[in-house]
C-alpha cells in the first residue's frame, strides 16, 4: 500500500491524528537540535517564549537553555540557535530548553498526530528510513518557515525518500545556501550570525542522522521534549 504523503508550510500544521507529522526547520533549530543529541544532550524541551524557558531555568539552573528571537541570540540563554555552537560546547547529560521563531512553535501546534518527529536536512535520510519501518500510511511534512524555500525542499527530499515525487539531496543542498534566511549568515552581517551554521544545515549526515521523536504529555499539561530514538524502535 501507497503512501499518501502531504506537504504543508507554516506554524499551523492540520491534525494528523492516524498518521505521522515531520516538522522541518533546516535553519536552525533542528540542526541544532541534531548536534545536540549527537553531543550527548540527554532531551531538549520545547516553549513557545524566553520568558517560559527563563522560568524553568529558575527552578532548575541544570538547564542549558537554547534558542533566537529574531535570529539573535536571547539574553539570559546559554546558547543560540546555532548548531555551531552547540557542537563546539559540552551538552553531554544535559537537558536543554529550546525556543525558536519557526520549528519550535510548529510542532508544539503539531499535537493532534499519532506521532511527531522533528528534522532537517541534516537528519533527513536517517528519519525517512525510520518512518518506512513503521508502516505508517499517512505522513505530514511541515515546513515551519512560512515563506522559506529551505524547508520545502528538505520536505521534497524527504517526501522522494518516502517513495513519492522528490528532489535530489544536491537540489536541497543548493536551495538551502541560496534561501533568503541563510543570507544573513553568509554576508557577515551580524557577528552573532555564524556561516557555519549554514554549512552545517545545509549537509546530510546519512545514516547516522539523529532520530528525534516528540513527546507530549497526555494530558496536555507537561512540556513537550525531544528524545532521540534508536533506528530499530
Amino acid at each position: 500500500m501507497s503512501i499518501n504523503i502531504r506537504i504543508t508550510q507554516g506554524h499551523s500544521p492540520p491534525p494528523n491524528p492516524n498518521g505521522a507529522t515531520v516538522v522541518i526547520d533546516v535553519i536552525r533549530a533542528f540542526t541544532t537540535a541534531h548536534y545536540a543529541f549527537v553531543g550527548g544532550a540527554r532531551e531538549i524541551r520545547l516553549v513557545a517564549t524566553a520568558d517560559a524557558a527563563l522560568l524553568l531555568k529558575e527552578h532548575d539552573p541544570s538547564l542549558l537553555l537554547a534558542g533566537e528571537i529574531d535570529a539573535l541570540p536571547v539574553a539570559g540563554f546559554d546558547f543560540g540557535n546555532s548548531p555551531d555552537e552547540i557542537r563546539q560546547s559540552n551538552v553531554r547529560d544535559r537537558t536543554l530548553v529550546q525556543r525558536t521563531t519557526n520549528g519550535v512553535i510548529a510542532t508544539l501546534a503539531a499535537r493532534h498526530s499519532a506521532a511527531v518527529l522533528v528534522a532537517g536536512l541534516v537528519n533527513a535520510e536517517a528519519t525517512a528510513r525510520w518512518l518506512l519501518r513503521q508502516n505508517y500510511q499517512e505522513i505530514l511534512l511541515v515546513a515551519s518557515h512560512p515563506d522559506g524555500d529551505e524547508d520545502v525542499a528538505c520536505a521534497e527530499y524527504l517526501r522522494g525518500l518516502l517513495g513519492g515525487d522528490g528532489i535530489t539531496l544536491e537540489d536541497a543542498i543548493r536551495r538551502t545556501f541560496q534561501a533568503s534566511a541563510a543570507a544573513k549568515f553568509l554576508n557577515g552581517s551580524h557577528p552573532c550570525l555564524r556561516a557555519e551554521d549554514i554549512v552545517l544545515a545545509a549537509a546530510s549526515a546519512g545514516h547516522d542522522g539523529t532520530i528525534m521523536k516528540v513527546q507530549f504529555g497526555h494530558a496536555g499539561g507537561d512540556i513537550p521534549s525531544i528524545r532521540a530514538v534508536s533506528p530499530g524502535h
